[in-house]
């Protein structure tokens, strides 16, 4: 029997647009795979060409929400048996949510992200095809996973993460959207058979879940060349009503709430997660005491004598530099990190009432740290005000800069701050994020290689074994011992050609787990 739930909004846009598809000269053909073999130089030198441009496609197609390395690898399922999809989404709240992952209490927005990446220079039905048929068993809750035979381990696991997590936010009131992208070097539209099968295809799935959108984008050669030459906005202007600044550069100011709300927009109407995704903290929910009483208070505009600042703590913001000219403050980088609960809160007014006037102010701090040590401290010293994931702060603490410093010795660099070395367009296999090095500490030191394989964020926020994972008496070369051994054995499973690929992961953990006690 198929899920329903509530909903606000119907069907997405088009499967086509003219723009994906203009005349593309021979130039523009071969600088997508001339930008396509620089990036896998740079970042996927040991991958096949073919798994490459997986990657790849998936880094534009999710640009917007800069997944991390580790972040992308959680969704790959393209391999033997894969259903004919490479890869697979599912965010709430414009959060990616993993296995353990906790479903926000109340969910606003959710989407199912699927991907179909091929290194070729055309589309076809059969893709096509093979996404109808996947669908028809993804939806189909009357079908237990594990009894369907012709998926890999690795799709059912992730068909089996999106029924859990999408039956935890049932009961709330949200929008369901269902993304389909179609990746391939092709400089022409896709004929009039396909496109049928598209509509047929989200006719389908619109039948089985009540009032979602769908939406299928065809990703060709102009797209994907559109896609890697834009370049991320650094500079972003805000129009101020009042202000102070400081001789370092840094800024105090009360801005229009409705000014603030274009800030938190992007060209396409949704959150600007680019400046909210550093944040230390999710957003709370819809029925968060603290988020209620915000949203009251934006709601409250009758009596116009109580400015909103007056009852709110703002917003921080650290920026790499800011200037003032008038009344406008252009930021460079801007990062909030700390606000992101008010933050939520304005931009869910204004998108669901844009017209609404406001004449009340919210209180901004625009910091330019100095270095990045006193960037760290502002973090931490601002977001001690309210719960806070403690691995995150943690990730300011000395002994995470001393094993960044370390395994760099290495040739390897720790994804201290998320997406930093991805952005510096480091190799893949060299990057290696907090979760990763927690997970091998936990598998080869702790013995606890199923903890490591299914639950570590879990077992990172539990006080007592941070504090056996990550010790500042432990030696810094320890850490560097431990990822080392890490990726000599994943290179020795993956090598195996006797082992199925889902079952590679898997086994890499248990492995580690029998390394001699002795050798610590």
């Amino acid at each position: 029997m198929l899920k329903t739930a509530y909903f606000r909004y119907g069907l997405g846009k088009s499967a086509i647009s003219t723009d994906d598809f203009r005349a593309m000269s021979d130039i523009d053909v071969k600088a997508l795979e001339t930008n396509f073999q620089k990036w896998r130089q740079d970042r996927a030198p040991e991958e096949k060409e073919s798994d490459a441009f997986e990657i790849y496609s998936i880094e534009q197609v999710l640009k917007d929400v800069d997944l991390s390395d580790d972040e992308i690898k959680s969704g790959l399922l393209g391999g033997e048996d894969d259903g004919g999809v490479d890869a697979m989404y599912l965010f709430i709240n414009r959060i990616l949510i993993l296995d353990d992952t906790q479903v926000p209490e109340s969910a606003i927005a959710v989407e199912l992200v699927i991907i179909q990446s091929k290194n070729t220079k055309g589309f076809t039905e059969t893709t096509i095809q093979k996404l109808h048929t996947f669908c028809a068993d993804c939806f189909d809750w009357s079908k237990p996973v594990e009894k369907i035979q012709y998926f890999n381990q690795q799709v059912k696991d992730a068909i089996s993460r999106f029924r859990e997590k999408y039956d935890g936010v049932l009961a709330s009131q949200h929008t369901f959207k269902i993304s389909f992208h179609y990746v391939t070097k092709s400089d022409n539209a896709p004929d009039h058979k396909i496109t049928a099968r598209v509509d047929a295809l989200k006719k389908y799935v619109t039948s089985q879940i009540s009032g979602a959108s769908v939406d299928f984008c065809f990703w060709g050669c102009a797209k994907l060349l559109a896609s890697v030459r834009s370049i991320p906005r650094l500079d972003t202007v805000l129009e101020l009503t009042d202000k102070f600044s400081t001789n370092d550069g840094s800024v105090v100011c009360l801005v229009n709430l409705a000014n603030f709300a274009r800030f938190l927009t992007d060209e396409d109407g949704n959150l600007k997660t680019s400046i909210l995704e550093p944040n230390v903290r999710d957003y709370q929910g819809v029925g968060s005491p603290v988020n209620k009483d915000i949203r009251a208070t934006l709601n409250d505009i009758a009596t116009g004598k109580v400015d909103f600042w007056w009852l709110n703590n703002g917003i921080t913001i650290i920026a790499d530099k800011c200037s003032l000219v008038g009344n406008k403050v252009t930021i460079t980088k801007p990062e909030i990190v700390n606000g992101l609960q008010t933050s939520h809160e304005v931009f869910e007014a204004f998108r669901q009432n844009p017209g609404r006037t406001e004449a009340r102010n919210i209180l901004l701090r625009i910091i330019v740290a100095p270095e990045e040590r006193s960037r760290n401290a502002i973090i931490k010293a601002t977001n001690f005000q309210t719960p806070v994931n403690p691995v995150s702060l943690r990730a300011t603490d000395r002994l995470h800069f001393d094993i960044e410093d370390r395994l760099k010795l290495y040739g390897l660099f720790y994804d201290r701050r998320k997406g930093e070395y991805k952005r510096l367009k480091k190799p893949i296999s060299k990057i290696v994020s907090i979760t990763t090095l927690a997970q091998t500490v936990m598998a080869a030191f702790l013995q606890r290689p199923a903890d490591a394989r299914a639950r570590p964020a879990t077992v990172l926020n539990r006080e007592d074994l941070y504090g056996q994972i990550f010790n500042d008496l432990y030696n810094r070369d320890f850490y560097a011992v431990c990822i080392l051994l890490d990726r000599q054995i994943l290179k020795f499973v993956m090598d195996k050609q006797d082992i199925a690929r889902e079952s590679k992961v898997d086994i890499h953990y248990y492995v580690k787990e029998g390394v001699p006690k002795v050798i610590w």
